[in-house]
């Protein structure tokens, strides 16, 4: 197989272990707040158990996550810029460079009718295959459609999609907010 350097993943043990500790305050946090829902929840209300529900949800993937201690880099870049500083990564004991196989998918996930990955054809827009995805759902948050480059860099707006991308559609937290809200009501 050819290498991808693209999709390079650069892993460092010190941001991995800052990502556990912001993970188990995170976890902590979340169970504070689920007891604070708990008490509240003694009078039924439908809205503080839906807020509960979701919380522990969100705590049960919480602590199955796994922090990687990934680092984002431009590995082209640094291969064709040395010199640069902008581009010079300073190694530390167990830092790990991991290159993956050249792809030729582009993955839509999210909102959307059939998250799918599809084969890349540069001639296709980001919009292009969130169609081929069946468009989004009604729930869709279409002004923060996201792309994450295979190297884990975040890009918001209309980019130029590459292989390797994944595009996320997030769900529209407002619109589900009042669909709650109007659920309560009836």
């Amino acid at each position: 197989t050819e290498a991808f350097p693209d999709g390079g993943i650069f892993l460092r043990e010190d941001l991995r272990l800052r990502e556990e500790t912001r993970i188990a305050e995170l976890s902590s946090k979340i169970e504070s707040d689920l007891a604070s829902l708990a008490l509240q929840a003694a009078n039924e209300d439908a809205a503080v158990q839906d807020a509960q529900n979701a919380g522990g949800a969100l705590l049960t993937k919480l602590s199955n996550s796994q922090a990687t201690g990934r680092l984002v880099i431009d590995l082209p870049a640094m291969l064709t810029n040395p010199e640069n500083p902008r581009y010079k990564v300073i190694l530390k004991p167990n830092d790990q460079l991991l290159i993956p196989a050249i792809t030729q998918a582009v993955t839509v996930i999210g909102e959307v009718q059939f998250p799918t990955s599809h084969l890349y054809d540069k001639k296709l827009s980001r919009n292009n295959y969130i169609n081929q995805s069946g468009g989004e759902t009604q729930n869709a948050e279409k002004k923060k459609i996201y792309v994450v480059r295979a190297n884990g860099a975040v890009l918001n707006g209309r980019v130029t999609i590459q292989p390797g991308d994944t595009i996320v559609v997030p769900l529209d937290t407002n619109r589900v907010s009042k669909l709650q809200l109007w659920a309560n009501v009836t």
